[in-house]
């Protein structure tokens, strides 16, 4: 049976916040005080839960940093395993074997388990790229949606949403809105990511901060979007 394509609402943006890892741990809570500031409270944390294959960078039960994020409230999903490729690129997912992504999903819930003992809602691929083979993968592992590129699978709905576009930053504040410009200004339904080095941009929150005023934008997170659906 062909599933349900719909369009997301319009004035409507998913917002997501790339890469939490302990490496970035100032820069997130910077960039969560910059965000509460502007009145943006409703996003999803995406975790790479062994990002870059350091075991720095992997979260541990009692953490005083994981007790922070968790009382934030906000949706955790999953977002990769390690983010990396064996050549260094940014798609993990995109050319991964099927037993090879199936081993690196089940191992990134458990290492989200463990560390924050919640499962995951949702997950999306490093640079919301992967293989149609995922979708099949995420639904088994018990997860409740998962996004590619303009596409969201939700499995509890068994439906797909579909968004105008997606604005990936580059965590370096050179997001470039330019191209979705047009389809904000008519409210069409995007997803934003964000990257922790994003605090320090005047750049992203100057827009952001139109986005909700100007153009008066709803900014959720996956799941707030998908349970409210």
């Amino acid at each position: 049976m062909v599933k349900t394509v719909t369009s997301l609402d319009d004035n409507v943006i998913l917002l997501s916040i790339h890469d939490i890892s302990p490496m970035y741990e100032d820069e997130i809570i910077s960039l969560y005080d910059r965000l509460s500031e502007i009145g943006i409270k409703g996003y999803t944390l995406l975790i790479p839960p062994f990002y870059q294959l350091k075991g720095s960078n992997v979260f541990k039960e009692g953490d005083i940093f994981v007790g922070y994020l968790r009382s934030l409230g906000l949706e955790i999903s999953l977002h990769g395993y390690s983010h990396t490729t064996k050549s260094g690129g940014m798609d993990e997912f995109k050319k991964l074997s099927s037993e090879r992504s199936a081993s690196r999903l089940k191992s990134g819930i458990a290492m989200i388990r463990r560390a924050f003992r919640i499962r995951p809602y949702g997950f999306v691929p490093p640079a919301w790229q992967a293989t149609q083979k995922v979708l099949t993968q995420v639904r088994d592992v018990g997860l409740k949606y998962c996004v590619l590129g303009n596409y969201i699978h939700s499995f509890e709905r068994d439906e797909i949403f579909v968004t105008a576009d997606h604005i990936i930053s580059q965590g370096d504040g050179k997001a470039s809105f330019s191209d979705s410009m047009l389809e904000l200004e008519l409210g069409g339904p995007l997803q934003i990511s964000i990257h922790p080095r994003d605090y320090e941009s005047d750049y992203v929150f100057s827009i952001m901060e139109d986005i909700v005023d100007r153009l008066g934008y709803k900014i959720l997170g996956y799941r707030d979007y998908l349970q409210k659906a």
